[in-house]
């Protein structure tokens, strides 16, 4: 009889268009936060460009764009994470303190091989398009450097989402944390057209049009 009575205000409930209650994330109370961690490599999995530093040819007639992403594990299965992507960050100085991009990541669909993991939405880095960091060298000319950083957390302080904050856009709520995992690409003059080991650095391809 109870399950009966249990089934019809289900029903009643979802009959009603009204939403059906989500499980929050469970946090220890009075212990710190764990963050998601960023998988750098596992063996199986890896972040998409992992060389330490990415050598971008200079003045390509076709603007090199790198895509960027990564897997993240959460011991939490059921909470939002959030991703934002920085290009050459400085707390002092717009627009590079403004995320590039900020996603939501919502918690792995039920019956998921592995609910602790995640994927980044990707981010595409179009190398020419920002200024060097630290004014070195010609936005795509040889020796410009740019630092690309994928931070993460499930707390950021909305109240520092400012470009006033101490740091803006990147401090975690009181007792969470956050990971960061950064690339680094430095502009070089591209390698002559004899090249043809797995350490040129070429400009891309044209693209390719269709006939007729």
């Amino acid at each position: 009889m109870r399950r009966t009575a249990r089934a019809a205000a289900l029903a009643a409930v979802i009959l009603s268009g009204c939403p059906l209650p989500q499980p929050l994330p469970d946090y220890p109370e009075g212990q710190p936060v764990t963050p998601p961690r960023i998988v750098v490599d596992d063996t199986v999995r890896a972040v998409l460009q992992p060389d330490s530093i990415v050598r971008v040819p200079a003045g390509c007639p076709r603007e090199p764009v790198y895509r960027l992403g990564a897997t993240l594990r959460d011991a939490i299965t059921n909470e939002v994470v959030v991703a934002r992507w920085f290009v050459n960050y400085d707390p002092t100085n717009r627009p590079s303190l403004t995320p590039q991009q900020d996603n939501d990541i919502l918690a792995p669909a039920d019956g998921s091989v592995d609910p602790t993991l995640r994927e980044t939405p990707a981010f595409e880095f179009p190398a020419y398009q920002y200024p060097s960091a630290g004014g070195s060298g010609a936005t795509g000319g040889a020796g410009a450097l740019h630092v690309v950083e994928l931070v993460v957390s499930n707390g950021f302080d909305p109240n520092a989402d400012s470009a006033t904050a101490a740091l803006p856009y990147r401090k975690p709520k009181l007792g969470f944390e956050v990971q960061v995992y950064r690339w680094v690409f430095l502009t070089v003059p591209p390698s002559p057209d004899t090249c043809t080991g797995a350490g040129c650095v070429t400009c891309p391809a044209p693209p390719v049009v269709p006939a007729g």
